[in-house]
């Protein structure tokens, strides 16, 4: 079993805190993390090119979520719960999270759903620590053993 989290930008100094979590969410599933993207704010053409980056990634059972500040809000809970489910019933979950300019409309329609993290509007980097984070978190409640919840 596999998640993919594809994050449109680079993480820079973030990447070792999100592959630290990537390594402790390995006792429980693997976790791809790729860093897809460009970091040119002022290149909203790189909106487009990304898009058909990612859709090129996909197979059509792939299970797209897409990190949106106006999808669904989980509680830890209730994420964990809706993260099991998709396991069981849906193929591969990939995870999206937007860049600088958010993402392409052709990726908005592919995604299968939409959640948010939060009602404040996130950087690319700080999302993906947080997806991680709830990620992990899911797991350990999932499988009954203690965390800070």
């Amino acid at each position: 079993m596999r998640i993919d989290v594809f994050v449109l930008g680079k993480l820079k100094d973030f990447a070792q805190i999100a592959n630290e979590y990537v390594k402790m969410l390995s006792q429980f599933l693997e976790v791809k993390l790729l860093e897809l993207g460009h970091e040119n704010i002022e290149d909203t053409s790189s909106l487009k090119r990304d898009a058909a980056k990612v859709l090129r990634m996909l197979r059509d059972d792939d299970h797209l979520i897409l990190l949106d500040e106006h999808g669904k809000d989980f509680d830890s809970i209730s994420f964990a719960h809706h993260i099991s489910e998709l396991i069981m019933t849906r193929g591969k979950l990939v995870f999206l999270v937007g860049g600088p300019l958010g993402v392409d409309d052709s990726l908005k329609k592919r995604a299968n759903e939409r959640i948010s993290l939060s009602k404040l509007t996130l950087t690319h980097r700080i999302a993906t620590i947080v997806l991680l984070e709830q990620l992990f978190r899911s797991f350990k409640i999932l499988s009954n053993q203690k965390y800070h919840y």
